[in-house]
């Protein structure tokens, strides 16, 4: 907003000030990439072999820690807090479930996003034959999966069935429910395509 001639204040950890009768500037500015939205593709890439490029390695946005987290799930089974990074969880527990599993700590704020996204990642990775246990702030995660034998569920969330895409990356399946992903990323399915992944849209 200050960008664009917009004073904003802060006045404490909590509290923004925004004084009125302002007006914003027109100017030219480069917008960051959205780390949010790249876990998915460094994901793939944890998997398979897609490079990222275009994000601000000095980014406040909070979901940058994917990258570091990434690297503890390749180690082995990690221990992982994910309090200040929430909508990290979802694909964190995708990637977690195809390697050597993980146990997510600070998950309990994730019942308060579009669905409750541990318990709806949990029941999905079972599909895929996975270990999950979902405890009041912690989330278990054993690793192995394969072919699911079932249609999986979106549950309406976008993270949910962006993660659950990776998974079917190496299994193949289906998810009803998947043009969630208009919420955040609506040409999505068009985008792993073009990376050479099978994709076939269903109305």
């Amino acid at each position: 907003m200050q960008t664009y001639g917009v004073k904003t204040v802060w006045e404490d950890e909590n509290t923004l000030f925004i004084p009125g009768g302002q007006s914003y500037k027109a100017c030219d500015a480069q917008v960051e990439g959205d780390w949010s939205n790249a876990a998915f593709l460094f994901a793939l890439g944890m998997i398979g072999s897609v490079a990222v490029s275009g994000l601000d390695p000095d980014s406040v946005q909070g979901d940058k820690a994917v990258l570091g987290q990434f690297a503890q799930l390749k180690n082995g089974h990690a221990k992982i807090d994910i309090t200040d990074c929430p909508d990290n969880g979802p694909v964190l527990m995708a990637v977690a479930a195809a390697n050597h599993g993980a146990t997510l700590t600070g998950t309990s704020r994730l019942r308060a996003k579009e669905s409750d996204r541990g318990e709806a990642m949990a029941s999905e990775l079972r599909k895929f034959g996975a270990d999950v246990a979902v405890y009041e702030n912690g989330i278990e995660i054993k690793g192995g999966i394969k072919e699911p034998r079932e249609i999986l569920c979106g549950h309406n969330d976008h993270r949910v069935v962006m993660a659950l895409s990776v998974l079917l990356t190496l299994t193949g399946g289906r998810i009803d429910g998947a043009e969630a992903v208009n919420k955040s990323w609506p040409d999505f399915f068009e985008s792993l395509a073009a990376l050479g992944i099978g994709v076939k849209i269903w109305n």
